[in-house]
């Protein structure tokens, strides 16, 4: 199979890295350094994947970038970096929500809940099931909620990392829903924006925004520091 040289962006969490496809639709992985910052280390590891694959920047035909929610500064990064890359050589841009990079890599039947984001008593809550081609599928629009808000009807398991609130938890556990490690992969996020790219869900690079359910901490410091 082949199609346009597709690059993909996943920064959203405390490990990322890059994927592209190819000119003759090969896929291929660069996972960036766990002991650099995602500002230091975005640019120079698609530079290592394109070196590798034999790619130069100019051919990026279209750019997916995972979204959020997940880390200010990497998701900062990725959209910054997506965005030049449409201004640079003219790529088209796929915006990725993060929950559906975590689905990619879990096998099971679904539907499933991807919670992202947690801090305190809350969490971003994403609803995803398979579509007709098997492929996960956001069910409904993500949205911040405590335990009381979980919907747990039928799903198969939740995804959510260490810092899922044990509210939460508790919940899963009294429901006999498993809570299983997410997996961010540019794999996924790569399969992902292929999809979106060929149902020409493409986003103008001015409108690309990264998601925070909240506030970011830097913005809120800011705001209490200047508050008049």
């Amino acid at each position: 199979m082949t199609g346009p040289v597709l690059l993909a962006l996943e920064a959203s969490q405390r490990v990322g890295g890059v994927a592209v496809r190819d000119e003759r639709g090969q896929a291929h992985v660069e996972w960036m350094s766990p002991a650099s910052r995602f500002d230091d280390d975005l640019l120079p590891a698609i530079e290592r994947l394109y070196g590798r694959v034999g790619l130069q920047p100019r051919q990026t035909e279209a750019v997916g970038v995972s979204i959020g929610p997940g880390g200010f500064t990497g998701l900062r990064i990725a959209v910054s970096t997506a965005k030049m890359l449409a201004e640079g050589v003219g790529a088209r841009i796929i915006a990725v929500p993060s929950a559906l990079v975590a689905a990619g890599s879990h096998e099971g039947p679904g539907p499933v809940l991807v919670a992202l984001a947690s801090k305190g008593a809350t969490a971003w809550v994403t609803r995803l099931a398979r579509d007709a081609n098997r492929a996960w599928a956001i069910d409904g629009d993500g949205a911040l909620g405590d335990a009381g808000g979980l919907k747990l009807e039928r799903i198969e398991a939740v995804l959510a990392d260490r810092f899922l609130p044990q509210p939460m938890r508790d919940r899963c556990r009294e429901a006999r829903v498993p809570i299983v490690d997410p997996i961010f992969s540019p794999l996924a996020c790569l399969a992902a924006a292929a999809r979106r790219l060929d149902a020409s869900e493409t986003t103008d690079p001015l409108l690309l925004a990264p998601l925070y359910p909240r506030p970011p901490a830097a913005v809120s410091i800011w705001e209490v520091r200047h508050k008049t």
